[in-house]
């Protein structure tokens, strides 16, 4: 054969496979989900799309990562560089200029507050410190009574956050004295993933799911099948309670008493502390899942159930139309509101 024509047709067959080959990344591949994990806001943040060519799903992740890591610099109190920490750091009773994005989610959490009776509170940094539930290095025993009895006395339950948007828009806020700080914990993962999936449909993304520590939302389906989601049992770690199978558009936000705790003389303290006691709430709850549209509103709702207990808990659902709810007591036993999706799994757990 000539040689040329030997050449010619050899590199003919390297450019059809490299035409078939980026033909078949610009496809869905069936059955394909591409993920990744990485640690922002404190939690194993995970994405996984499906459906979609392994290029664009990876780029649209490494967009969705970026988006959690520039919200962290605005909403995390133990960056000092972040914003609330900046806000935190100025002297009580002055007023300081904000971004409207801060100010619109401080917008959102004092309508709970005041929806809540004050149960739910965004003030609580300097008695999460206290506690020690957000360090490294935890105690593992309650803070001197003292230390619980001075702060109850200083913290305003009224107005130990206050908020101002002047005519041109802008966002002002006043933290009331020393026992007040800024800590969005209970929205800010929230609201994070809502932005995460915000840009993941920018990128043209339309079946997804994002994680981050349990809490979650999620977009489209995997093909013809829901994303599977397992809610783990309260006291046992490696064990799931119920699952549920979830597609379209839909937020899943847990609280519980098993996420950050100590044991001490078989008393449990945890992280989902009462603004009225200043210790960890116990209204009998173990665990409390919200299922709604919006995850930063469901995220501080479960919170606020949570520390309100069944009866007024449930009262407070109702001011969130579209939410669902569904409530694991101490003792394992379930109350699920009729909307919430879920198959229970277990028997009620044995103390």
């Amino acid at each position: 054969m000539n040689r040329n024509r030997l050449s010619i047709i050899v590199t003919s067959g390297i450019a059809l496979f490299l035409a078939t080959a980026l033909w078949l990344d610009l496809i869905p591949r069936a059955h394909t989900v591409y993920s990744d994990t990485r640690l922002l806001m404190g939690t194993l943040v995970s994405i996984s799309v499906w459906g979609h060519p392994k290029g664009k799903a990876e780029t649209a992740m490494q967009k969705a990562f970026a988006e959690f890591a520039r919200l962290e610099e605005v909403l995390s109190w133990q960056r000092p560089t972040s914003e609330v920490s900046q806000v935190n750091q100025v002297s009580r009773e002055t007023w300081v200029s904000i971004s409207t994005e801060l100010g619109t989610l401080l917008q959102r959490g004092l309508l709970l507050g005041q929806r809540s009776e004050g149960a739910f509170s965004m003030a609580l940094q300097p008695l999460t410190q206290l506690w020690g539930f957000s360090s490294e290095h935890q105690d593992e025993k309650p803070p001197a009574k003292e230390k619980l009895d001075r702060w109850l006395r200083l913290y305003p339950t009224v107005d130990a956050i206050r908020l101002m948007q002047k005519e041109d828009k802008s966002f002002h806020v006043q933290l009331a004295n020393s026992a007040v700080g800024l800590d969005l914990g209970a929205l800010g993962k929230g609201y994070a993933i809502d932005q995460a999936i915000s840009v993941l449909r920018k990128e043209g993304i339309a079946n997804a799911i994002v994680d981050a520590g349990g809490d979650l939302r999620v977009i489209g389906s995997k093909g013809s099948n829901p994303w599977r989601i397992g809610l783990q049992n309260p006291r046992q770690k490696d064990q799931i309670i119920s699952m549920s199978q979830l597609r379209g558009d839909i937020a899943m936000m847990t609280s519980g008493d098993y996420e950050r705790f100590f044991l001490l003389e078989n008393i449990r303290y945890h992280h989902i502390l009462d603004p009225k006691t200043a210790e960890p709430a116990r209204t009998g709850l173990s665990s409390v899942s919200v299922q709604g549209k919006n995850a930063a509103e469901i995220n501080g709702l479960s919170t606020a159930i949570f520390v309100l207990g069944v009866e007024k808990g449930l009262r407070l659902l109702k001011q969130y139309p579209g939410s669902e709810a569904l409530l694991i007591s101490e003792k394992g036993e379930p109350t699920r509101t009729p909307a919430f999706i879920a198959d229970w799994l277990q028997e009620p757990i044995k103390q």
